[in-house]
């Protein structure tokens, strides 16, 4: 028979023992909850990965988009990146039918419009920084007045909408009404400037229309318009068509930058008379709605012509070449938008270097 003390010995071993086998036990549910739930981390993180994955494989413009996200990085930095990735993944698969593919990043560069976004979007961050400089300097009555002033440049910057429908009746649209309109509006401006470049790229996209509609009809109507319109009628397919539209509607878009680029360099360089910033920013925000209208009227001709000429094609073959026209016209009215926005600085600028003039 145990004694006493053996008895407690051995209960307070027992004790012991199931303390050790609960610790255990916790340990072990622990361990077990947390690989669970990392697995289950792991398993979200896997399926967010795809689902980005999927979206971005069936939205050329998703990874522009997902850019423009950081607010620390510029347009045109997002724009060379994106060129860059498409560089890459065109060497990376050199066949003839990605050598048919269109590549907007590319084009936009090849018609330079990175370099004069770059351009602008530099003069715009001087002026802004000799705009806070300036501000810097005043006190009372002054900065309250000149304050007014800016506030008065900056509304036509926030309060710029446009209607981009369009009449049905497209088949005459040689680009003539755009060309008069976007004249007469960069007159108001009352700087030395012109749009002859940006004409050109217009009249340039009306002649690969053209050119998409005749294949499509019977061949002695397009015999007798080849004569008549004295350009050479080309069979293109629909993918052809599509490089086409994407090609016309970078240039147009690159042009568009490089007309803001020059009007900025023209603001800053000149002393006009006769029309105060404020008024020059209104003008400024209506030549961007012409020409963001015409962008989308530009998409819809290409897309009619496309449809016209792929009635025979399917759907999984149309629809995504439709879809990224629209999609391209979409981001070249943004990339404009933006572009637009930089100018604000300069106008802000070049109204404070007209009333130190008037000063002295």
């Amino acid at each position: 028979i145990p004694s006493p003390e053996e008895l407690s010995a051995q209960v307070e071993k027992e004790k012991t023992d199931d303390k050790t086998k609960h610790t255990s036990s916790q340990v072990l549910m622990i361990f077990l909850l947390f690989s669970l739930i990392s697995g289950g981390l792991d398993a979200l993180e896997f399926i967010g990965k795809k689902t980005m994955d999927v979206i971005a494989e069936g939205d050329p413009g998703f990874k522009k988009t997902k850019g423009l996200m950081n607010r620390n990085s510029t347009l045109s930095q997002v724009l060379r990146e994106a060129k860059e990735r498409e560089e890459q993944q065109k060497a990376e698969n050199i066949t003839s039918e990605t050598d048919k593919k269109a590549h907007y990043g590319m084009l936009f560069d090849e018609f330079q419009g990175l370099s004069h976004l770059e351009a602008l979007e530099i003069l715009s961050r001087e002026s802004e920084a000799n705009v806070k400089s300036v501000l810097t300097t005043l006190f009372g009555e002054e900065l309250v007045k000149l304050k007014q002033v800016l506030q008065g440049i900056k509304e036509p910057f926030s309060l710029m909408e446009f209607d981009d429908e369009v009449e049905d009746d497209m088949k005459g649209d040689d680009g003539e009404d755009f060309v008069k309109e976007l004249t007469d509006v960069l007159e108001r401006l009352q700087i030395s400037t012109s749009a002859d470049k940006l004409s050109k790229a217009r009249k340039k996209a009306f002649n690969h229309i053209t050119n998409i509609k005749l294949q499509s009809e019977n061949p002695q109507q397009e015999e007798e318009e080849e004569k008549e319109q004295k350009t050479p009628v080309t069979k293109c397919s629909v993918e052809e068509a599509h490089l086409l539209a994407i090609t016309s509607l970078a240039e147009f878009t690159a042009r568009s930058i490089e007309q803001f680029h020059k009007t900025a360099e023209i603001l800053l360089h000149c002393n006009t008379e006769g029309v105060t910033a404020t008024e020059q920013a209104q003008v400024l925000s209506q030549v961007t709605i012409v020409i963001c209208k015409e962008v989308s009227l530009l998409s819809k001709m290409f897309t009619s012509c496309l449809t016209t000429i792929g009635a025979n094609e399917k759907g999984e073959v149309l629809n995504p070449l439709i879809t990224s026209i629209f999609l391209e016209a979409s981001n070249s009215a943004s990339y404009i938008q933006d572009a637009f926005q930089l100018l604000m600085p300069v106008l802000e600028v070049s109204h404070i270097q007209r009333t130190v003039e008037l000063a002295q």
